[in-house]
């Protein structure tokens, strides 16, 4: 059990892309007039695999300016430190560029109607970055920036390219980086602009930009709007909208994204074998889902920003009206979230918890559902059920039946809560998962007999509870020598494989010291014995259901979104980020223990990976190629906590399964807005 918890792997499945664009839409304010053309989702074709657009890009911009993150950024203390995050080429003299080449002060002077952000997915199959500007109004600044960046760029080595009429190509080569940056090959790449009758049009593929150019006078016959998911997204997440409220929306179909992006990075074999991640979800039933967008915009009174998104469900075989996990297939039937109208914290959540989070989720139903797609991960049909088999029939192993003794027996709540402790040092922060149990006593056997078979275990009785302990061994000790040995009879190569690659799992787990008990009709799971032995011992009128914070917070969810849920969350955002600012304040970030600090640590340790092996094996090269991007950030810089702590509020989503798909609500509340006068807009 143990090793089945610390095998738990947090897989990258998105594209660092569409999160640039993104910030790159959010980033460029503009002065909203009449319209040029149609809104963008009319002009793009149903081949758009990402969008996201503004039609008021200033005055959205000046509502961020007065909402706690916009007054965060403004704040002058983090002013060197942010500048540090910028990065060393982002000098006065060539202003904050964007991916486009254009700054973001250029791009200030743009725009005076919508501006929209879009992937799209070429003839051929791979994606196209869009960025389509509405320019009435400033049509004479916006061709006099164009002819500036055609003019910099030869000078800085870009090579023209042939190109359709009405549009301007070159091949950009890569700009010097440093950090983070330098640890992916840099490589030239191509820009194409555009420019139509007040309208302007930047992208990475010159046949996509002309061809956006001629939509503009002539839509699309089958454009975004088009598309059933898109169209169940804007209808249901306009919903509790007010007119004329400034949003910003967006809308993705991530299977189809995800294998596009798989095709236009696919330069050559891989050398390395190994699932196939899209087209597995994909094969497996996770095609079902069709679509996700929303709108995001900015609240009034103590709501500072307020989300609303729709995860769209294909219909499938099923029928009109029925909820997703009654027509999804294959191991996407693990999607069943049932609503309930009773999702409260349970009394033994500490009243001072960072965040809280439940859901409601059939285990049994998921695990009904998950053969298939592990044995599509192996390669193997059976896997699954062989394992299975093994820790019920193998005479060395726990000897239970998983699904009889276990699963069955576990309820519908899954709750993940979370705290920390002072000093501030790399294990500071706690998370615990709790699931209900329907019957705890067989469930407490099963668990003792699996830990009992595990070794590397440590068994704590206390107040009436049994705690099981992951220990890890010293090296050289009975129970390291029992890893190294496991699995090598008859074959000492098999062997040497399973113990190195155990000894790798305990190295990289995110919870070396996880510790477990059934209790108070729970099956609890913590990263640390301290925590775990704190929940069972809370004492009455410590619990966090009775906190002012928590209750403003969860009473406005309700009122959002009303009747039963399936997902309702609660986080302080002062307490959930603090033992990171202080880590990162004390120079101490790549140390973290915590679950954002180990994601952090293996994507950096996979960048180098990757690094070392485009630098051709060179030691020297792969270790300019890979210097940390901690030493580049001035963390040092960063004030005491408590002097921003002010900015920082509460937050919460709430999740409910419709015949559609899964709709989520989420609202962060903050009490600082008469703090101090927002800050003027650049």
């Amino acid at each position: 059990m143990m090793k089945m918890i610390q095998s738990v792997q947090l897989k990258h499945l998105g594209s660092l892309r569409l999160a640039a664009l993104a910030g790159l839409l959010l980033a460029a304010p503009s002065v909203a007039v009449a319209g040029a053309f149609p809104p963008s989702e009319q002009i793009l074709p149903a081949t758009t695999r990402a969008w996201g657009s503004i039609a008021e890009p200033r005055q959205m911009r000046q509502r961020f300016h007065t909402s706690a993150m916009g007054r965060l950024l403004h704040e002058p203390l983090l002013s060197t430190f942010l500048d540090s995050l910028r990065g060393p080429h982002r000098s006065s003299e060539r202003g904050q560029h964007t991916r486009f080449e254009i700054t973001l002060e250029e791009l200030e002077k743009m725009p005076g109607g919508e501006m929209a952000l879009a992937v799209v997915e070429q003839p051929d199959g791979t994606l196209a970055n869009l960025l389509l500007i509405d320019t009435t109004g400033h049509e004479t600044e916006s061709q006099a920036i164009l002819q500036d960046v055609y003019r910099r760029l030869p000078a800085r080595g870009a090579t023209p390219l042939k190109a359709p009429a009405s549009v301007t190509a070159f091949e950009v080569p890569p700009e010097p980086k440093s950090g983070l940056g330098a640890i992916a090959a840099q490589k030239p790449g191509r820009l194409a602009f555009g420019e139509g009758p007040s309208a302007v049009v930047i992208g990475d593929r010159s046949e996509a930009v002309a061809a956006l150019l001629a939509a503009l006078a002539k839509p699309a016959a089958e454009p975004l709007a088009s598309l059933p998911a898109f169209a169940k997204v804007t209808s249901r997440c306009g919903e509790g909208v007010a007119p004329g409220t400034l949003t910003a929306r967006w809308f993705v179909d991530p299977l189809a994204y995800a294998m596009a992006d798989q095709k236009t990075h696919l330069q050559q074999p891989r050398k390395k074998k190994g699932p196939d991640y899209v087209s597995l979800l994909s094969r497996n039933g996770f095609d079902a889902i069709k679509g996700i967008g929303g709108v995001m915009f900015y609240g009034e009174g103590n709501i500072d920003m307020r989300s609303n998104t729709l995860v769209v469900a294909a219909p499938g075989r099923g029928q009109a009206g029925q909820m997703p996990h009654e027509r999804l297939e294959k191991a996407a039937k693990m999607l069943h979230f049932p609503n309930t109208d009773s999702i409260d914290p349970a009394p033994w959540v500490p009243a001072d918890s960072s965040s809280w989070i439940a859901l409601e989720w059939s285990i049994p139903n998921a695990f009904a559902a998950v053969a298939p797609i592990v044995d599509d991960i192996v390669g193997e049909q059976g896997v699954f059920d062989d394992v299975i088999a093994s820790l019920k029939e193998d005479p060395d192993g726990p000897q239970i039946d998983v699904e009889r003794d276990l699963i069955r027996h576990l309820g519908e709540r899954v709750v993940v809560t979370g705290d920390f402790i002072t000093p501030f040092t790399s294990d500071c922060e706690r998370m615990l998962i709790a699931i209900e149990t329907s019957d705890p006593a067989t469930v407490a056997a099963t668990i003792a007999k699996s830990m009992t078979s595990e070794g590397n275990t440590q068994k704590i009785e206390g107040n009436g509870h049994t705690i099981w302990e992951s220990v890890k061994p010293e090296p050289g000790s009975a129970g390291a020598l029992a890893v190294q040995g496991r699995g090598a009879g008859g074959d000492d190569s098999a062997g040497r494989r399973l113990a190195a690659r155990g000894d790798a799992l305990e190295q990289d787990a995110p919870w070396p010291n996880a510790s477990v008990a059934v209790a108070q009709g729970h099956l609890f799971i913590s990263s640390h014995r301290a925590l775990l032995e704190r929940v069972l011992g809370l004492a009455p009128g410590q619990e966090i259901a009775a906190e002012p914070d928590y209750l403003a917070a969860v009473n406005t969810l309700k009122g959002l979104l009303p009747g039963g849920v399936a997902l309702r969350t609660f986080g302080r955002t002062d307490r959930m980020l603090q033992p990171s600012y202080e880590m990162l304040r004390s120079g101490r970030a790549p140390d973290s223990k915590s679950l954002v600090g180990w994601v952090v640590s293996r994507y950096l340790a996979r960048s180098r990976e990757k690094a070392a092996k485009e630098a051709g094996g060179k030691e020297g090269d792969a270790a300019a190629a890979a210097k940390n991007r901690w030493d580049d950030i001035a963390g040092e810089s960063l004030p005491e906590f408590d002097l921003i702590r002010r900015y920082f509020g509460v937050a919460g989503m709430s999740m409910q399964s419709t015949p559609d798909g899964w709709y989520i609500v989420g609202a962060s509340l903050w009490d600082g807005a008469e703090d101090k006068p927002a800050p003027a807009t650049p």
